[in-house]
């Protein structure tokens, strides 16, 4: 096979993946425009605003599954976003993976919207976008939310695979490396590693949609963010200490995907109105295992209680 035919191979399974997944796991919301970008989202409800930010491999139905319609029974207009690049929001040309990018689009999203003085939540590696909204809109920031965030750099890679998946030459085989491993484990399994040392909710999997991470530009993008990340914060958390909104930081004790004591901890020190909640046995994915520690925690930035 020639690298020609491989490359087409790859693209027309890409392709195919990507009808497929759109099918079985079609958008739940609307397009917004955003500097030319189509950004899918969610948005339901009335009150205060509060946003939502996916992590890694994610998309907004991580939050759709329970958590838009308990902050919706609060009294809040709850605004989930695709982060640009993942589930269905477009990419931004340049730059897309730097979280700095992506909080700038989502915050032009938010305003086509008519979203004002926000709390913005974000989980994992979205807990680096809405620090950078913050950074960039302390005025119209009512609060941040960093829900097992990634916030600070943590001085090493993210190992080969991502390497090579960020690389538009090699992705499709890496990607195609990840799909044989993902048929062979079955979805289900691959999501309870992500929710060790706890247990998966009943439907999630399902519901959550793996094969939407798995589709060519998703993976890769998604390769480009986790890729980046290390060195984005790098610049971007020494700033933090500036910053004047309410930053809460809620973080499992027994999370290993991103360690509390190198993110939470010192975030909720160096912000000036800083609140940490470290939860025992609790791993990366809180907003399911411990959601109403994280419900009290939007309630609290967004001034109910």
């Amino acid at each position: 096979m020639t690298r020609r035919d491989f490359l087409g191979g790859a693209a027309a399974a890409g392709l195919a993946a990507r009808a497929g997944a759109a099918e079985s796991h079609p958008p739940l919301g609307a397009f917004v425009r955003a500097e030319g970008l189509r950004i899918h989202h969610v948005d339901r409800g009335a009150g205060p605003a509060v946003v939502l930010i996916h992590g890694a491999s994610g998309n907004l139905r991580d939050f759709t599954f329970s958590m838009v319609e308990r902050l919706v029974g609060m009294g809040l207009r709850v605004i989930a976003f695709d982060r640009p690049g993942l589930g269905f929001s477009d990419r931004a040309p340049a730059r897309g993976w730097d979280p700095a990018v992506q909080a700038r689009v989502l915050r032009a999203a938010a305003a086509a919207l008519d979203v004002e003085n926000p709390v913005v939540l974000g989980h994992s590696w979205g807990g680096a976008v809405a620090m950078a909204w913050a950074l960039q809109a302390p005025q119209d920031t009512r609060g941040v939310l960093s829900l097992a965030g990634a916030t600070h750099p943590w001085g090493e890679g993210v190992g080969m695979l991502y390497t090579l998946a960020a690389s538009p030459i090699f992705s499709g085989v890496t990607r195609q490396a990840a799909r044989l491993m993902i048929d062979a484990d079955a979805p289900e399994k691959v999501v309870a590693r992500i929710f060790r040392p706890n247990r998966v909710p009943e439907g999630y999997a399902a519901y959550i949609g793996v094969d939407l991470a798995l589709r060519a530009d998703a993976f890769r993008h998604n390769a480009e963010d986790l890729t980046h990340l290390d060195a984005a914060l790098a610049l971007q958390a020494p700033r933090y200490a500036g910053l004047p909104v309410p930053v809460e930081a809620i973080h499992g004790e027994a999370d290993r995907t991103v360690w509390a004591s190198v993110h939470a901890e010192p975030l909720a020190k160096q912000v000036a109105k800083g609140r940490l909640t470290l939860l025992p046995g609790v791993g990366h994915m809180p907003h399911h295992v411990e959601e109403a520690a994280v419900v009290a925690g939007v309630a609290r930035l967004a001034g109910l209680g």
